[in-house]
């Protein structure tokens, strides 16, 4: 892993600042919801990985509404029949060479 805050440090830091107050705004955000809800309150650290693990779910949710396609729906897998035909028609190559081989040694 490249330490860029150690080569580029002022770069860096700017873009660090901007996330960090994005991130604190989140927990200030989760925790105004987790008192308005009267729930106990939580740790700075516990508040932190609740607001890490919500970004997962917010991301989800965004892509949906944003209608972002998931990384994984832009790669074509073959389906269950054309996997078949092509195992079947590898399986025949396979066989007619092995019998057009032992036809050849045959004769």
């Amino acid at each position: 892993m490249t330490e860029f805050y150690y080569k580029d440090y002022d770069d860096y830091f700017e873009i660090f600042v901007e996330h960090s107050k994005k991130i604190a705004e989140m927990m200030s955000q989760l925790n105004y919801q987790i008192t308005e809800f009267g729930l106990e309150p939580v740790s700075s650290y516990k508040l932190f990985r609740m607001t890490l693990d919500l970004l997962y779910h917010a991301d989800q949710t965004y892509k949906i509404e944003k209608d972002i396609p998931n990384k994984y729906d832009l790669l074509a897998f073959p389906s269950s029949n054309e996997m078949l035909n092509s195992m079947r028609s590898v399986l025949k190559e396979e066989l007619d060479r092995y019998l057009g081989s032992s036809d050849a040694t045959n004769q």
